[in-house]
Formats: structure tokens, C-alpha cells, sequence
């Protein structure tokens, strides 16, 4: 019997913007204080199991995330640029109470969204093909062994929707995902099994 594809994705720690509650999408920030305590609680928690192959997005505080894990773990991770997060274009770094991009901020601000989403963001399409094709790819190449990876929350909303065969449209509802949160799947012939989704039980 073949053994099956396991991955583990993390969500990256939390980052100073996180605390300021705002829009990163591709820009970066430094890890919080917290963000590192939690990075390191992760890593503990992971340095007990096995894995063959370690990815990460391959924005900044991803990477910071990854190499953290990968201190522990003794792999260093590969930036994967086709794992960033969703590029907002005008909107990074403003202030998601204003300018939430799902639109459910004020609507007198949901004009200028679509509009700075239209011109300099990434359409929703582009971005989950990209997404669901580097997991694909990444995944062929890596039959049967254990995947780690460390991602942004637009991402794991994007492929637990995917995996599970549910509706990738409304893949803005899904969440929320905790920094440093866990999740894992694996491949059971052509099918994803969620084994448990966003646990964050190693962080208390």
C-alpha cells in the first residue's frame, strides 16, 4: 500500500501590522514580540516529528516564521514565491477597518476598493489559480512523503476549500486562522482527508 501525502501548513506568526490591525498582503513587516515567542513555541512543538520536505512563502515574515521551525526541525524551508499572499496593490497598509477587501467595511469605501483592487491588486482568479497550481505541483513532486509548509491566511482559506472540494469563491469567508496555527491533510488516493484544522493548542 502506498503511503499516503501528508502536509502540515502553518500560518505565519504574528507581525507588527497584525497588532495594528493592518492590510499586509504582499507587503511585509517584523515579527511582534509575540509573533517570535509563538515562532519558537511552533518550532518546539514541531521538532519532534519527521519531515521530508519544508516550504514557505517567500515573503519576509514567513520566511522569519520558517526559519524559526527550521532551527528545530533541521531543514531550512524554500521560498516559494508561488505561496505569497494575495498582492492588495493600494490597500497594503491601510487600515482593515476602512478598507477591508471583502467589502465588509463602511460602503462609502467600497467604490474605491473595487477600484484599487481592479487597478493595482491581484484579481481573485489569478490569484487562487497560482495558489492551487504551486500546491499541485509541489505535492506531484512529493508523493508519499511529509510536507511542511508556513503560510499567509489568504492561502490556507484558498486550499482547505480546495482539498475538501468546496467552493473556492467564497474562499474570503473562510477563517479565521490563528499565527502559528496548524493544520495538516492527507491524500487518501485522489481525496484530501482534513486531519484537524487551525490548532493552536501548542501555544498556551
Amino acid at each position: 500500500m502506498n503511503k499516503p501525502t501528508q502536509v502540515i501548513f502553518v500560518r505565519h506568526a504574528q507581525t507588527e501590522m497584525i497588532t495594528e490591525n493592518r492590510i499586509h498582503g504582499q507587503s511585509d513587516s517584523p515579527l511582534s514580540q509575540k509573533g517570535v515567542r509563538d515562532a519558537k513555541k511552533t518550532a518546539d512543538y514541531l521538532s519532534g516529528q519527521s519531515f521530508d520536505m519544508f516550504y514557505s512563502s517567500s515573503i519576509g515574515r514567513a520566511m522569519r516564521t520558517a526559519e524559526i521551525i527550521g532551527q528545530s526541525i533541521n531543514i531550512a524551508p524554500v521560498p516559494t514565491d508561488g505561496f505569497k499572499e494575495r498582492c492588495y496593490g493600494w490597500l497594503e497598509g491601510k487600515p482593515l477597518s476602512l478598507f477591508e477587501p471583502d467589502l465588509s467595511g463602511p460602503k462609502i469605501m467600497r467604490p474605491f476598493i473595487e477600484f484599487a483592487l481592479k487597478i493595482s491588486g491581484e484579481s481573485a482568479e489569478n490569484f487562487i489559480d497560482r495558489v492551487v497550481k504551486t500546491f499541485n505541483h509541489i505535492t506531484a513532486k512529493h508523493r508519499g512523503q511529509s510536507i511542511l509548509v508556513v503560510l499567509h491566511w489568504g492561502i490556507l482559506s484558498v486550499l482547505t476549500q480546495y482539498l475538501q472540494g468546496k467552493n473556492l469563491a467564497v474562499w474570503r469567508e473562510i477563517g479565521p486562522w490563528t499565527s502559528c496555527g496548524i493544520s495538516e491533510f492527507h491524500q487518501n488516493g485522489k481525496k484530501w482527508q482534513p486531519i484537524y484544522l487551525d490548532d493552536s493548542s501548542h501555544l498556551s
